[in-house]
């Protein structure tokens, strides 16, 4: 697997946590509601083997499923307390890993186009100027790789976008 580009101690694997995945993708913030995994299958991810990268992925909750249906899933976040909430939470998923760094700096560290699929939902894109982290996502996923952003709309309304990488 790739490195994260720094070497800090955590950006090591967890080694704390539960060994469930959740049962779900949550990509609203009304949990069990709207699109959930199939959405990636139905736009060609194979989520077997596949790289996933979650950035800003907070809690690990969409982490650690993702890697409960095989991909290798890596959540970035830059909040310490969050990422050790994850850890605590979601550390022995198989699968799951979670390091800590800035989400663009990440991707750009992954050899190109190898990410099979990036999320940010609620995530990295909600915090982060857009140009950055869309040029870092361009480098990491590979030719029909997928970009997932989902951003709060309104305060009911939330907002899925998917992005196909082309070339």
């Amino acid at each position: 697997m790739a490195a994260a580009p720094t070497t800090t101690p955590a950006t090591t694997p967890a080694t704390t946590g539960t060994r469930d995945a959740p049962a779900r993708l949550e990509l609203t913030r009304r949990p069990g509601t709207g699109p959930d995994a199939v959405l990636l299958a139905d736009h060609g991810v194979d989520l077997r083997g596949a790289l996933v990268v979650e950035a800003g992925c907070g809690s690990g909750h969409n982490t650690a499923h993702l890697a409960g249906l095989g991909a290798r899933a890596v959540g970035v976040d830059l909040d310490h307390a969050r990422l050790a909430r994850a850890r605590a939470s979601y550390g022995r998923v198989p699968g799951a890993e979670f390091v800590h760094a800035e989400a663009a700096a990440y991707l750009r560290g992954l050899p190109a186009r190898t990410a099979d699929a990036v999320l940010s939902v609620f995530g990295a894109f909600s915090f982060h100027p857009a140009g950055p982290l869309l040029r870092a996502c361009s480098h990491a996923l590979r030719p029909g790789g997928l970009l997932l952003i989902t951003l709060r709309a309104s305060d009911t309304t939330d907002h899925v976008t998917l992005l196909r990488r082309t070339g």
